[in-house]
Formats: structure tokens, C-alpha cells, sequence
């Protein structure tokens, strides 16, 4: 009798089904919880977006993602762990011990994440479903608190507060209008631009509703940069009829009252002329003037190896109480610039650092915004707008001083390069 063992492969070809459903399924929570937990859940809950990649890496095999690590990776790494150690070598050197330690572990998770990639492949289709949602649901929060809380500046979550809240929030706006090439290369590609669009456009009320005027800045890079991954691909008619809904929307957050935009922005126009006059009253404006001016005197005195932190605080209290600079500014810990804020606390090492951590991605990205497929325009032109968008916020605020702000950074950096790696 002839035995019929054709059956016995099938437990592993049925475990082998159910451990690629289990990876799918861990991949697209980790890029959903990624949009939810940028602004609308606390911002504690990003570091399950690492884990969950990791747990979806072991579940993988190898071969499942071609030629990892490659010399771009490697250059990724190397730019998010020069950061991380060089933050926490110049706490050995100012003697700090482990007191910033929780502004250098975010770079460590985000390395976690770009490892992860060696052996999972994600789906975009969740990283823009969890941005637009994410989006809608910061959008609808900000009016719930300005409408019903009756705050002044939408917020969020602490340690978020109304400027990490409204620029985190114009990023992800401009995240999900990068998507717009994804979504016009699919089949059925209205409801998932609709969905992108109504995502962009609720970053943009989130921002206004917040107050945040240092965003706002950079949004002309920001727009070509969008411009260089979708306008070019579509015909006259359709540019012209984009950039008047634009400037129609810009214009209405700024005329309507319940925004704050108007009064916001006239104030910041009204403190820099009295600035300029020789006016001594303190506003925002003229803080961050004088702490910029006072920073670069610090940086000026110690170049190479800075201050940091407990040494930059002191040292600023000190020139407020010999009358050097108005005592008031020594109550803020950080410069309110974070190139400024990098230098003057970790010197030399800590600029260049910096600069590695913007330019490396933004030099990754900024090539393939033009070309290839929608899919692959959408995720450099995402990967483009994360470092733009941050080096904007920078000039104002010193948001890489959070951990919060270098979570989020790092995490899009990687999630979306290993998104753009694995779709050219």
C-alpha cells in the first residue's frame, strides 16, 4: 500500500500564512499608532510604533527585504546615533550625569525601528490612513478645546503645549497632502485623496486654532516642496485653480476672528518694531531676540565644548542678575532655536550633530521627489517636508530640546525611509 504524504506540509504552510497575517497586522498598528499618537493620544504611546515593528521583524524571514542594511542605511544610523551619543558624551563632559538622558533615548528607539525594516515589509496604505485620521482627530480636538474647553491656544496633551501642539499638527497636515501622489496612482483614488485632503486641511485649522505663528514661517519652502512632487504632473488649469483654493484658505484663517491668526500675527509684527525702536517691554518676540543674542555671546565664549544645560540656566541667571541681560530670561532653559540651543550646550559636537541629523535625510529624500512612482514621489516628498518642517520650527522654538519633539522626528524619519526604500 502506497502511503499519501502530500498532506504533511501544510501545518507549515498554514503556520507560515498565519505568522505573515500576524506581521501585516503588527506593521499596520504600529503605522496607525504612529498617526494617533503624534498628537491625539499621549505622546508616551509612540514608543509602542518601534516595538510593534520589532515584534512584526521577528515574526519575519530572512531574504523578505532585499539588500539590508545598504550604505544609506547605514548613513541614516549613523546620523540618529551621532545624535544620541553625542547628547549624552557632553553630559559626561558638563558632568550631568543622567539628567538629559530622556532627550537621547528617542534616537535609540528610532534606530530600533530602522532595523526593524530588515526584515519586515509594511504597507503605506496604513502610514497615510494613520496620518489623515490622526489629522482629523487633532483638527476636531483643537476646535473642541477652543469651541467648548474655551481656551485660549489649542494645547493638547502635556507635556505638549499650544506651539509643539499646533506645529506637530501643520506637519501632519503637510504629511498627508505629500500623500497625494500615493493616492492618485491607486485605483480607486478619490476617496483616499479625499480623505488626504480633508487631513491636510485639518493640520492647517489645528495650527491656527493653536496659535503657533514660528510654523508658519516655512511654509513657502513647504509648498515647493509639494509643488516639486505633484505640480508638475498636473496641467496649467489645475495649478492655477490649487494655488487660488490656497490662498483663499490662508487668507479666511487669517481674516476670521475665532482663528487668533489676525491678532496673533499683528502682534508679532507690533513687538518687532517696538524691538527695533529701543522699546525695553518684554514680549515674545523680544525674548527670543535677546536670548538669541545672548546665546551667541555664550557660544562665542566657550565654542567647542559649550555650556550645558544646568551651565547655560546658571550662566543666563547670572547675566540677569549683574544687568547684563533682563532677569527674565533666565527663567527659560532652552535658546529657542535649536541650532543655537545645540551649540550652546554641546558645543561644537552638538551643532554638527544637529546638522547631521537634518541634512543626512533631507539629502536621502530630496532626490527622488521628482521621480519615480507615485508611491515612491509621495513617501520623498514626505521624507522631504520632515526635515524642512523641523528645521522651520527651530528657528523659532528649540523643539528637538523635547523628547517629544525628537521622537517624532526621528520615527518619521525612519518609518518613512524604510517605506521609500522598500517601494523603489
Amino acid at each position: 500500500m502506497i502511503e499519501d504524504n502530500s498532506y504533511r506540509p501544510l501545518p507549515s504552510a498554514m503556520s507560515r500564512n498565519l505568522k505573515g497575517q500576524l506581521q501585516a497586522g503588527l506593521a499596520a498598528m504600529a503605522m496607525l499608532a504612529l498617526g494617533g499618537a503624534m498628537l491625539v493620544l499621549p505622546w508616551g504611546t509612540l514608543v509602542v510604533v518601534p516595538l510593534l515593528l520589532l515584534a512584526a521583524a521577528w515574526l519575519g524571514e530572512e531574504g523578505q527585504v532585499d539588500a539590508f542594511p545598504r550604505h544609506e542605511d547605514l548613513l541614516l544610523a549613523a546620523a540618529l546615533g551621532l545624535q544620541g551619543c553625542v547628547w549624552v558624551g557632553m553630559l559626561l563632559v558638563h558632568g550631568e550625569g543622567t539628567d538629559g538622558l530622556a532627550d537621547a533615548w528617542p534616537f535609540a528607539l528610532a534606530v530600533v525601528a530602522l532595523l526593524a525594516f530588515a526584515r519586515v515589509r509594511v504597507h503605506a496604505t496604513w502610514l497615510w490612513a494613520g496620518l489623515a485620521l490622526g489629522s482629523l482627530a487633532a483638527g476636531g480636538w483643537a476646535i473642541w478645546q477652543r469651541v467648548v474647553d474655551g481656551t485660549a491656544r489649542a494645547s493638547g496633551y502635556e507635556p505638549l503645549h499650544a506651539i509643539l501642539f499646533g506645529n506637530l499638527g501643520l506637519l501632519m497636515g503637510l504629511l498627508c497632502f505629500a500623500g497625494l501622489s500615493w493616492s492618485f496612482a491607486r485605483r480607486g483614488r478619490w476617496p483616499w485623496s479625499l480623505l488626504l485632503i480633508a487631513g491636510g486641511l485639518a493640520g492647517l485649522l489645528t495650527s491656527a486654532l493653536s496659535g503657533s505663528r514660528g510654523g508658519w514661517i516655512g511654509l513657502p519652502l513647504a509648498i515647493w516642496v509639494l509643488y516639486r512632487g505633484h505640480g508638475r504632473r498636473l496641467s496649467l488649469g489645475w495649478r492655477v485653480t490649487l494655488v487660488a483654493a490656497l490662498m483663499a484658505l490662508l487668507g479666511s484663517l487669517y481674516a476670521m476672528p475665532q482663528t487668533g491668526v489676525a491678532t496673533r500675527v499683528d502682534n508679532a509684527v507690533n513687538s518687532l518694531r517696538q524691538y527695533v525702536a529701543g522699546d525695553d517691554e518684554m514680549t515674545s518676540v523680544s525674548a527670543r531676540l535677546e536670548m538669541w543674542r545672548s546665546s551667541s555671546q555664550l557660544i562665542l565664549e566657550r565654542p567647542l565644548l559649550g555650556w550645558g544645560g544646568s551651565g547655560y540656566q546658571a550662566t543666563m541667571r547670572e547675566r540677569g542678575a549683574e544687568g547684563v541681560q533682563d532677569p527674565a530670561l533666565g527663567r527659560y532653559w532652552h535658546a529657542h532655536n535649536d541650532i543655537l540651543d545645540a551649540w550652546v550646550k554641546r558645543g561644537l559636537p552638538g551643532l554638527l550633530a544637529l546638522l547631521a541629523l537634518y541634512f543626512t535625510p533631507l539629502w536621502l529624500f530630496a532626490r527622488g521627489v521628482g521621480a519615480g512612482s507615485g508611491e515612491q514621489r509621495a513617501l520623498a516628498v514626505a521624507g522631504t517636508l520632515v526635515p524642512v518642517a523641523f528645521i522651520d520650527f527651530g528657528l523659532t522654538y528649540s523643539f528637538l530640546a523635547y523628547p517629544v519633539g525628537g521622537l517624532v522626528y526621528a520615527l518619521l524619519i525612519t518609518i518613512l525611509w524604510g517605506l521609500y526604500r522598500q517601494a523603489r
